[in-house]
């Protein structure tokens, strides 16, 4: 099934981790130790489209043990909250402990379940840190109902009590709090930039959010025609995006190209059945698809029905995919991205450096300029019943085909730090905007 077994490491490799984890499982386990032995395996693969699925994971943790209203993000090297979702915590706060266990205790059960996409260490660290709260209550033996001693560095708290809420609880709180897919702003302070953030180019409502994107260039364009002027420049953020489909991200890129153009360049795949049937289920309906890529997947299709199984085939996208000539974008444009932009956002952001639309602020994405893996499908392990993710398919961004494994790097590096949550203040906006302000 996976477009390139043995892409990063040798097939000896493979067998002998193979026999490894088959040997820690031996004698049966708890859920933990299965999704372990199958992470160490994958793992080896450094494709982060291949390994546990880790939303199945973290909701079976859920039912069995309940969840922790927090999360944290590794901060300057200490476990840090970024959100209470019941308010009771300062965003800021350093967990020391929590029931007793070291907080990085509990990162380093996380980490090892995490899939690496070539060299993309903080990446990895980052997908760490969204699995961190789901691991708490099953690492302490915990249940929904229990509440939890939580131990923090920080002036006039230094513990507090951390109930345990089921997943349903949970989902609640989330519905109140999270943010919409897409949503674009005129800055306060800043009246001519536009911060446009997209969180999915997987959208529940793929009309809604077609909408919304061309009313922020509409709205644009409108500046532009009232004012006279150009607006000072566009902030397109893929923070936390962990990618979709590329015909949604390709709706993106005809508001910001102002030629045709070609991304993904290519794709290869491996002609098993199963590729076969998960390229070949529609996904999006025609009318809202470019009409470059329905002339791509129907030629991705046509030589998925011709080719022989086990095959291993590259297939150019050859139709480019052309520009919205009235609402089109060709001002300043910056892109930020952080260690959870993933997939379809590495694609656009490729094209983004490569042909110079910008400049890029953040942290390295998890993918290269190269190209990332993707198409996956969706396994059930008969014993255990958890389920794996398997790439079907390789997405290469430019000609040469070639295969880059350090990820992406931002022209400049920002980060968070512990302050930054403490004073809500946002330091990749901050230097977007600093950076229109100094620049001709």
């Amino acid at each position: 099934m996976h477009p390139a077994p043995f892409a990063h490491c040798s097939e000896q490799d493979w067998s002998k981790q193979l026999a490894k984890s088959k040997r820690m499982v031996l004698g049966g386990g708890n859920l933990y130790k299965a999704a372990k032995a199958c992470s160490d395996l994958t793992g080896i693969l450094k494709d982060s489209h291949t390994g546990i699925s880790l939303q199945h994971f973290a909701n079976s943790l859920a039912n069995l043990n309940g969840q922790i209203p927090l999360e944290v993000a590794t901060v300057e090297n200490k476990t840090v909250v970024v959100k209470d979702w019941r308010q009771t915590v300062m965003p800021g706060s350093i967990v020391e402990s929590i029931g007793g266990i070291d907080s990085r205790s509990i990162l380093g059960m996380s980490m090892s379940l995490i899939s690496q996409e070539g060299e993309a260490v903080l990446s990895r660290l980052r997908m760490a840190d969204k699995l961190w709260n789901d691991l708490v209550p099953f690492a302490l033996g915990a249940a929904a109902g229990d509440r939890i001693p939580f131990v923090l560095n920080q002036p006039f708290q230094d513990e507090t009590m951390l109930p345990v809420l089921t997943r349903e609880e949970m989902v609640l709180l989330k519905e109140n709090g999270s943010e919409p897919e897409i949503a674009w702003h005129w800055l306060e302070d800043f009246s001519d930039v536009v911060h446009l953030r997209i969180r999915s180019f997987h959208p529940e409502q793929l009309r809604q959010f077609k909408h919304e994107l061309k009313q922020c260039f509409t709205a644009i364009h409108s500046w532009e025609k009232q004012y006279g002027r150009p607006i000072a420049g566009l902030i397109l953020d893929l923070r936390q995006n962990s990618g979709g489909h590329i015909a949604v991200m390709a709706e993106v890129l005809r508001y910001l190209s102002s030629e045709p153009t070609r991304i993904p360049f290519g794709t290869q795949i491996k002609h098993s059945p199963e590729a076969r049937a998960q390229l070949m289920r529609p996904t999006l309906g025609r009318s809202f698809i470019p009409l470059g890529y329905q002339r791509n997947f129907k030629h991705l299709n046509q030589t998925l029905r011709n080719r022989k199984a086990e095959s291993m085939t590259f297939v150019p996208f050859e139709s480019a995919i052309a520009p919205r000539k009235r609402l089109n974008y060709d001002g300043p444009a910056i892109m930020l991205l952080d260690g959870l932009s993933a997939s379809a956002s590495v694609s656009l952001a490729a094209w983004f450096v490569r042909s110079g639309r910008g400049i890029t602020i953040g942290e390295p994405p998890m993918g290269s300029i190269s190209g990332t893996f993707g198409n996956p499908i969706r396994l059930t392990l008969p014993e255990s019943g958890i389920q794996m993710n398997v790439a079907t398919a390789r997405y290469y961004t430019e000609a040469p085909i070639r295969w880059e494994t350090r990820p992406l790097l931002p022209d400049f590096p920002v980060t968070k730090t512990i302050e930054d949550y403490v004073f809500d203040r946002d330091p990749f906006v901050e230097k977007a905007i600093e950076y229109l302000r100094d620049t001709p």
